[in-house]
């Protein structure tokens, strides 16, 4: 057992008055910090692309330091392109949706309480009251619980957002904080280590890599999800002939990260718009939702997302309510891939830890990662 002398003593204690003092700082300036996390989630979405872009451009240029910066703006320059080509196509046609259904709102209110009170007569006919007590007590605690989890998180994250002037001042330089997060991330990351104990290093470039590995495939995967879900629901709705079938088809890809109850929030629209034209095509466009999400959990998922998270349905749906009373929106959509991480975390120093430790290797074994 190694011996702690003074010195270590006081460099530990060093190391930990400054990470108290980091993050009661943070805490405090926590209402200014939305634009900073944007630009480090951006990052993290970037860095792939650059770091590709880097190695192809090294070739040609031959070591020239100019690889990294230009690849950085090749990345700024396609996802700008990305960003125009979306207002330019999509945003027009789901402005003039929504102007029109604006513009039609006491029609389908009026309709849709008539197509309500048709459902409800014929629910009323065929369903035992006993049953209908039962039922109409489950809906009422669901309806509560997910609207009142909506309103606080829009309100929680819209109140952090605007609630203070350096929130524009910090947008107004995330581009250029974001140049240098992309620009310098390997002299970062390189530093970071030095500063890590050669004996802790194995062990803290795995945690890393844990996180990483779950968070990463989280994140793009479900923002590749919401593209795809959002661009196959307007087809279809399209081809049944929905009307609104662009706005309807934006608002089912929004949803859709929020995981399990995202799927639910972008079906129930659609179908009501559905089933006022027609209850026949409202019957089609819910079985076109269910075999969208088939589609999604039988390939989508596996493919683009993998096995990154692996949480019951039911430990997501209480890890959803405690990101929401935490932080907001943003906690409902960050909160079940950080579960995961703290549960992979979790594992691997578990194993470390034990009367007979594994080694950083065969830990990485057992999570089921490449050593």
């Amino acid at each position: 057992m190694p011996i702690i002398t003074s010195q270590r003593r006081n460099r530990l204690g060093l190391i930990a008055a400054l990470v108290v003092i980091l993050l009661v700082v943070l805490w405090a300036a926590r209402g200014a910090l939305f634009p900073y996390i944007f630009a480090l989630v951006l990052a993290y979405l970037m860095l792939p692309a650059v770091n590709w872009l880097d190695r192809m451009l090294a070739r040609p240029l031959k070591g020239a330091r100019a690889s990294r910066p230009l690849a950085i703006v090749l990345v700024y320059l396609l996802t700008i392109g990305l960003v125009v080509a979306f207002f330019s196509l999509v945003v027009p046609v789901v402005s003039r949706q929504f102007q029109v259904l604006w513009a039609h709102r006491d029609d389908l209110v009026a309709q849709t309480q008539q197509l309500a009170a048709q459902g409800l007569t014929w629910y009323q006919e065929a369903v035992p009251p006993n049953i209908q007590v039962q039922i109409a007590d489950a809906l009422r605690r669901a309806a509560d619980t997910i609207t009142s989890a909506l309103q606080s998180g829009v309100i929680r994250t819209f109140s952090v957002l605007t609630s203070t002037v350096s929130f524009i001042i910090g947008m107004s330089v995330v581009p250029f904080w974001l140049f240098y997060l992309l620009n310098d991330s390997t002299k970062a990351q390189h530093g970071l280590l030095n500063l890590i104990p050669g004996r802790f290093r194995a062990d803290f470039v795995n945690l890393l890599r844990i996180t990483d590995g779950i968070f990463g495939a989280y994140l793009r995967g479900q923002l590749l999800l919401c593209v795809f879900i959002g661009v196959m629901a307007t087809v279809g709705l399209m081809a049944l002939g929905v009307q609104y079938s662009a706005l309807l088809g934006l608002l089912a890809g929004m949803f859709e990260i929020l995981p399990f109850i995202g799927p639910i929030l972008g079906l129930v629209p659609a179908v009501i718009v559905a089933a006022i034209q027609s209850p026949l095509l409202g019957l089609w466009t819910l079985l076109l939702f269910l075999a969208i999400q088939q589609i999604e959990n039988l390939f989508l998922v596996p493919r683009i997302s993998g096995q990154a998270v692996q949480l019951h349905p039911a430990v997501i749906m209480v890890v959803l309510v405690v990101g929401n009373e935490v932080a907001g929106l943003w906690g409902m959509i960050l909160v079940v891939p950080l579960a995961a991480i703290i549960r992979d975390l979790f594992k691997y120093l578990y194993l470390r830890f034990q009367d007979e430790p594994v080694t950083p290797r065969e830990a990485m074994i057992r999570l089921g990662r490449r050593a």
